[in-house]
């Protein structure tokens, strides 16, 4: 999601199109057209209109205010604009944000019978997500990610890895686990990441002059696309949907989760699992050789490429690591992680101290994505405002008897549930929007004091990361996939039985380390 000189990062829409072609460069894509633009998506764009508007107005449900009614209806409008691709992320939003203002300035105030809202009183209630500590964070992260590409640091970290590990085949595979997860400290989207390693295993496979259809490259880069999301998980700016889910435990719940609090709670998840793939990768195939051929050249002649570190990347590494001890530090100074990312981003473009402008970064971060960030909030946050979380919770998940099961058990189902509604989303993003206001309503809608909701709550978060089944479910996997080294059939093969693995740690940590800490 974020461009510069050295390698262009596609957008998540220029990363599902890869798709039909795995590997082709997509038909009118130097001209600006968009890939698969037909009277399909525009028929099905005027249905999502329809639906919602039969939604909107239909027999109102009982137990179901009015405006949470039509806020329901704006979400069941976005879930289909986000699965169809009937328009762009940043349309959507668009959509989004002028439908919540329209529907909630025509219902009712409050709880009052009579009268209407007003679409005046209506638009800070829909740009609220705007004003999300979340969305400062986001925003600044992707900033941030801006100016460390500009500089070059992230290739350098990948290939001092690898120039660490070695060219044993189980130790490059297990570099392709562990830079994911370092360059998530440094990079806020899984896009940007898998963008970034993408072409970095492929140009060594190529390099070593290696089979694409071996077994080795084909678990390589699968392997790229499985650790990218799980790098999403361990640091709270390491994906959109993390803030997202600490602004509504914080709103919610009035419970305030820090940069150090996540990572004391996510990180031993995101460690095991990066062992299970270790070990589902390397135990459940069998490599064409033991030790790339000539592998320890090759990687030593791409550091060799990148010369000594640059004065710029000397700078923007002492800032960065000051950002990362000032996260980690938070309940010490007291200053939050969102005011601490938007002061590091000031700092990198200040003239002296320094290493861009904000002329030479503005061009390259992707202002769409901050776009659906805000309009992902807003509507997450109105979801549950106006009540439409509690009962749509009770209409659905409900009725599975929740409330009867222990804590361990009912976040398994819970986590088997979030992974078959996920596979009808492209996007960790918009499935946590959908997902994390649902969950909590029907917590809430149990009355029980005794459950640690925030703490189910979060582990529902995590779970919107679990996209290892299709390629189609996340770009960060169709990145790899359209290198055209693997086959949809060998992500599912690999898929299944990690997904299942990691439904099993979930459950275990719940009974345990997360139960240790507090968290359930």
């Amino acid at each position: 999601m974020l461009t510069d000189a050295k390698t262009r990062v596609p957008t998540e829409k220029e990363a599902r199109t890869t798709k039909p072609t795995h590997g082709a460069t997509p038909p009118n894509a130097n001209h600006g057209v968009p890939v698969g633009l037909d009277n399909k998506k525009l028929l099905f764009l005027l249905f999502s209109f329809v639906v919602m508007l039969v939604i909107a107005f239909m027999p109102k449900p009982v137990g179901l205010t009015v405006a949470g009614q039509r806020v329901i209806a704006v979400l069941v409008f976005a879930v289909m604009l986000w699965i169809a691709e009937a328009v762009s992320y940043p349309v959507s939003s668009m959509l989004i944000l002028s439908s919540l203002i329209i529907f909630l300035g025509i219902s009712p105030a409050g709880s009052a019978t009579v009268g209407k809202l007003g679409t005046i009183k209506a638009i800070p209630l829909a740009l609220n997500g705007f004003a999300n500590p979340g969305w400062v964070l986001v925003t600044a992260g992707l900033f941030i990610a801006a100016i460390i590409i500009q500089t070059g640091l992230e290739k350098r970290l990948a290939l001092k890895v690898l120039q660490i590990v070695g060219p044993k085949t189980n130790h490059f595979l297990a570099a392709m686990i562990i830079i994911p997860q370092l360059l998530s400290f440094v990079m806020p989207s899984l896009v940007a990441r898998a963008a970034t390693l993408t072409p970095t295993a492929l140009g060594l496979i190529t390099a070593l002059k290696l089979d694409r259809k071996s077994v080795f490259a084909k678990m390589t880069m699968l392997t790229v696309g499985f650790a990218t999301a799980l790098s999403g998980i361990g640091v709270l700016s390491a994906g959109g949907s993390n803030p997202f889910t600490v602004g509504i435990i914080s709103k919610a719940l009035n419970r305030n989760i820090s940069w150090a609090d996540w990572f004391v709670y996510s990180y031993p998840l995101v460690m095991v699992m990066c062992v299970i793939l270790f070990f589902l990768v390397t135990r459940f195939n069998k490599f064409e050789f033991t030790e790339i051929p000539g592998g320890r050249e090759g990687i030593e002649k791409a550091v060799a490429d990148l010369g000594k570190m640059s004065k710029n990347e000397k700078k923007i590494s002492v800032i960065f690591a000051v950002t990362i001890v000032l996260w980690a530090t938070e309940k010490l100074h007291g200053v939050d992680s969102n005011t601490i990312a938007a002061l590091s981003a000031t700092t990198m473009m200040l003239p002296y101290f320094g290493v861009t402008n904000w002329k030479d970064t503005v061009g390259k971060v992707e202002w769409g994505a901050i776009l659906l960030f805000g309009a992902g909030l807003s509507l997450g946050e109105i979801i549950f405002s106006s009540g439409a979380a509690v009962w749509m919770a009770k209409v659905s998940l409900g009725s599975m008897g929740l409330e009867r099961l222990n804590v361990p058990v009912m976040v398994g189902v819970i986590a088997v549930a979030i992974i078959i509604i996920r596979l009808a989303f492209s996007s960790v993003m918009s499935a946590a929007v959908t997902v994390v206001p649902t969950v909590l309503g029907l917590l809430l809608s149990m009355n029980n004091p005794s459950l640690p909701i925030w703490g189910i709550v979060l582990v529902s978060c995590y779970i919107t990361y679990f996209s290892f089944v299709l390629p189609v479910n996340a770009p960060h996997v169709l990145l790899p996939y359209s290198s055209n080294t693997f086959e949809i059939r060998d992500t599912v093969r690999m898929g299944i039985p990690f997904t299942l693995a990691g439904v099993l740690v979930v459950i275990l940590f719940s009974y345990t380390y997360w139960r240790w800490i507090g968290v359930m």
